[in-house]
């Protein structure tokens, strides 16, 4: 399974009214509840990830994996978001980048699963937003993300 995975309202909240704790390599802690969640149902040794995070460029592959492992979550496989439009000067929707990954590597929906805090995802096709978990920015990836998490596992 290929997932597409956000930090910010996703392994760590984004209640700007809350601050968040910062680990000691200077980035974020990530919510334990987000992590048992995502542990559930991640299999490092077959699953892949690809990083959407707006953070995604701010360390090396090494770097995210070794924060990974650091926070409980063993990747196997780690790549980054390719923002291949970078140099235009429109700002693309996570959507688009997300649409953009998908046709260049030729994913299939049957193969990825998203999780999201990004509005913009609900304008997905319905092919693929169907495999859309869309957690709520103020709490992060959780426990009532499951049913959905495993209902597209098992399809």
């Amino acid at each position: 399974m290929i997932f597409f995975l956000d930090i910010d309202g996703v392994m760590v909240h984004a209640n700007p009214h809350r601050s968040v704790e910062q680990a000691t390599d200077g980035f974020y802690i990530f919510s334990s509840t987000a992590v048992e969640t995502f542990n559930t149902i991640f299999i490092a040794e077959e699953d892949q990830i690809i990083l959407s995070s707006s953070h995604r460029f701010r360390y090396t592959i090494a770097k995210w994996k070794k924060m990974f492992f650091d926070r409980d979550i063993r990747i196997g496989s780690l790549t980054l978001l390719d923002d291949v439009n970078q140099h235009l000067n429109h700002r693309f929707t996570r959507k688009d980048q997300v649409l953009s990954q998908i046709a260049r590597q030729n994913i299939l929906p049957e193969q990825m699963i998203i999780i999201d805090d990004d509005k913009s995802l609900n304008e997905l096709p319905q092919a693929f937003k169907s495999r859309l978990v869309l957690t709520s920015s103020y709490i992060g990836l959780n426990e009532m993300d499951l049913p959905k998490l495993k209902t597209i596992l098992n399809r």
